[in-house]
């Protein structure tokens, strides 16, 4: 009896540890290429000045204004030197970055919330830069 006991024991315990990691790789862990290059092309893109010039951002709903800059500026760059009308931006915590048309990336700093449509002033003051881009999602 104990023979049995023991094998259905060990059989039980695989079933449970397949069915707990059956899900790991399930939809909703990471989003898929497909879907994140939906998410690009649903995205607005602007080329941004970074001597302080205004770049009218359009907005048909709401969504999340980011700037991203290049890796090797990004030391440099400070998200409060962004304003959307008026207000500074914060420092970004998303983990996204964008390719140029030259294959070099793009890495957001800075973001904020648009919470209306409408046409938003943005400008940005980052000296030691040449380049700068405006991501608008409203994904999420």
């Amino acid at each position: 009896m104990g023979k049995y006991v023991r094998r259905i024991v060990g059989i039980v315990a695989a079933l449970l540890c397949v069915g707990s990691l059956a899900g790991c790789g399930a939809k909703g862990s990471e989003p898929s290429v497909s879907d994140v290059a939906d998410r690009f092309s649903a995205m607005k893109k602007y080329d941004v000045k970074p001597n302080g010039d205004v770049t009218t951002v359009t907005a048909s709903k709401s969504g999340t204004l980011y700037v991203l800059a290049y890796r090797e500026d990004l030391k440099k760059m400070k998200a409060e030197r962004c304003t959307v009308d008026g207000n500074p931006m914060k420092t970004s915590v998303e983990d996204l970055n964008y390719p140029d048309s030259k294959g070099k990336n793009l890495f957001v700093f800075a973001q904020t919330k648009v919470r209306q449509s409408g046409s938003h002033k943005l400008s940005c003051t980052q000296p030691g830069t040449t380049e700068l881009k405006a991501l608008f999602d409203t994904s999420k």
